[in-house]
């Protein structure tokens, strides 16, 4: 799956992105890790219509917002490498 991050808005406390071929699941896997830092005041996930467009993520924050987003994906991508380590080889 290829995906595009296409910015809508990249201030201090606040980052818009639209997640472009990507669907709803990502979106919100990372709204919820978002969801664990206190230094989020807000994030969600908005689509157009539940069948088409692609998903935009939404944070404001106290902080830099856009650098929460990353350390959310990271986080994530730590998870999973750790979880693929638990899944026996053949």
């Amino acid at each position: 799956m290829q995906i595009k991050v296409n910015v809508i808005e990249d201030e201090s406390k606040s980052f818009v992105a639209e997640l472009v071929g990507a669907d709803r699941s990502l979106a919100e896997l990372i709204k919820e890790k978002l969801s664990e830092n206190k230094d989020v005041e807000f994030s969600s996930v908005e689509k157009d219509h539940p069948e088409t467009g692609d998903p935009r993520l939404i944070v404001k924050s106290s902080k830099n917002a856009k650098g929460l987003v990353l350390k959310a994906i990271e986080s994530l991508e730590d998870e999973l490498q750790d979880l693929e380590k638990e899944i026996p080889k053949k």
